[in-house]
């Protein structure tokens, strides 16, 4: 194999649509390998075609990979040059691990860099659906002087749906207001300012429901919204957007046996679906990740992986 060839063979390609913009600095280690970095040239999450297409089209030995799906189709089609999956995000569900393990592709994370910037997103957003500030903005805005009544998180108690780094997090924030708070996990975890219960229970206490799950499967549904048991209650999911049947909770919301929703994430991406047109819904674009601080480490994380994992594989 001649050189210029070799140097084809050494293409990373990123499809988070914001890599590098807040630091230009972390794609020197990947200079410093000599490596080729091709961006994503849409500006947002990739169907599926527009993936296979840039895989084919440049072929590359490593993925920075965002939020789009990479299942078992576009892996072995990629088989020939991928080696390496470097997941700039702390979950992995849209990559399907048993086939890239199957056909000896590495696949990494940046876990544990994202605690703090979406649990700080999820206070906020907590505390803007009690006291209705969003609405009351947009309210101003419009020109009318319009006071909403709204209440205190201190007190209140707080219902988290997985409870690890970013749930714990989370807690710890909540008992700082004066919470009380009550978690579910699969996993059987205690801590002395925290009251482990099963998903009934927890559905029948709490107040606020946050969701910060891994998995493929619903958690909140239509039968289990008819255990709420409070009134009014603010549900939120900064996790992933499969964790909420969208439909139900519109239904909610509407009827009243919801009082506020919070989403950063979504069953399909972009979202302009009829949770837009609500005023007891606070609506992100995905933004658990995009505070400066936690963006810079975690990218700086998946290079460091994908590095590594790429002399793993002997390619450089």
């Amino acid at each position: 194999m001649q050189k210029n060839d070799l140097r084809m063979t050494r293409t990373v390609l990123t499809t988070t649509s914001s890599f590098a913009k807040d630091l230009s600095e972390v794609i020197e280690p990947l200079q410093s390998a000599e490596i080729n970095l091709i961006c994503n040239p849409y500006g947002r999450t990739l169907s599926q075609s527009e993936l296979n297409g840039l895989l084919e089209k440049y072929r590359p030995v490593g993925l920075l990979a965002g939020n789009e799906k990479i299942d078992r189709a576009t892996l072995e089609m990629s088989t020939g040059y991928l080696r390496v999956i470097s997941r700039v995000g702390v979950g992995w569900d849209n990559i399907d691990r048993d086939a890239a393990q199957e056909l000896g592709i590495r696949v990494y994370r940046t876990e544990g860099v994202l605690a703090d910037a979406v649990a700080e997103l999820t206070m906020g957003l907590i505390l803007s659906a009690l006291r209705h500030i969003c609405l009351q903005d947009q309210l101003m805005k419009q020109g009318k002087w319009q006071k909403q009544m709204g209440s205190l998180l201190k007190d209140k108690t707080i219902g988290i749906i997985g409870f690890g780094t970013i749930g714990r997090r989370i807690g710890e924030l909540a008992k700082a207001f004066g919470c009380t708070v009550i978690f579910y996990d699969a996993v059987q975890i205690s801590v002395p300012w925290a009251d482990s219960v099963n998903l009934s229970e927890l559905l029948e206490r709490a107040h606020i429901i946050t969701l910060h799950a891994s998995g493929k499967s619903k958690i909140i549904d239509h039968e289990m919204l008819t255990r709420l048991g409070k009134e009014g209650v603010v549900i939120v999911n900064t996790a992933r957007g499969n964790l909420i049947d969208e439909a139900a909770l519109c239904r909610g919301l509407l009827d009243g046996r919801i009082g506020y929703a919070c989403l950063d994430v979504f069953e399909n991406e972009p979202y302009d679906g009829p949770l837009c047109k609500l005023n007891n819904v606070i609506l992100t674009p995905h933004i658990g990740s995009y505070a400066h601080e936690a963006r810079q480490q975690m990218e700086r994380f998946a290079v460091e992986q994908l590095l590594d994992g790429l002399r793993k594989a002997t390619v450089i």
